[in-house]
C-alpha cells in the first residue's frame, strides 16, 4: 500500500549550540515568536503556529495549541554544549474522513431515491487534496519559524 505524501508527518532532526537548559530559556525569551510554545516534560513540548487561517475555527484546538498545525518536539543533550532537536507533526488521517461524504451520498441516493449529479461525488474528493495541502505548507512554515527563531 502507498502512502499518500501530503498526509505524511514532516520528522526533522538537528543540533544546536546550547544545551538544554539554554535552549530551554531562549525559547521561553518573551519577545515576540511566529510561533506558539506549549512545555509538556522538561524536554519535550508542542510548537503550533499563532495563527493558521481557518483551523483555528474549522478544527477542534486542544489546550496544547493556538492552531490545528502544530509539531511534537523533543531535544536530548549531546554535549555540555551542543543539544540535538527532533521534530515530528502529528498525523493528518482524520481528514480521511472527508472520503467518506461520497459512500454516505449514494446511500442516500439510493435510499431516498434522490438525483445527486456525478460531478457532486468529486467534490469531497477535490476538498480533500486541497485541505490537505494547505496543512502540509502550513506545518513546513511552522518548522521554517522554529528554525529560523533557533538561529538568531
Amino acid at each position: 500500500m502507498s502512502k499518500i505524501s501530503f498526509l505524511e508527518i514532516i520528522k526533522e532532526e538537528f543540533n544546536v549550540q546550547l544545551n538544554p537548559s539554554e535552549l530551554k530559556s531562549f525559547i521561553d525569551k518573551k519577545n515576540k515568536k511566529k510561533f506558539f510554545v506549549k512545555w509538556l516534560t522538561e524536554n519535550q513540548f508542542m510548537i503550533s503556529l499563532n495563527f493558521s487561517f481557518g483551523t483555528n475555527y474549522a478544527f477542534d484546538i486542544d489546550y496544547k495549541s493556538k492552531s490545528a498545525i502544530c509539531a511534537s518536539v523533543t531535544m536530548c543533550e549531546l554535549t555540555e554544549n551542543k543539544t540535538h532537536i527532533k521534530i515530528e507533526t502529528k498525523n493528518k488521517y482524520g481528514l480521511l474522513v472527508i472520503l467518506i461524504l461520497p459512500i454516505i451520498m449514494m446511500i442516500f441516493q439510493f435510499v431516498f431515491d434522490l438525483e445527486i449529479p456525478l460531478f457532486s461525488y468529486f467534490i469531497p474528493l477535490i476538498f480533500f487534496v486541497f485541505i490537505s495541502s494547505i496543512f502540509k505548507s502550513e506545518e513546513k512554515r511552522l518548522i521554517r519559524y522554529f528554525k529560523e527563531y533557533l538561529s538568531h
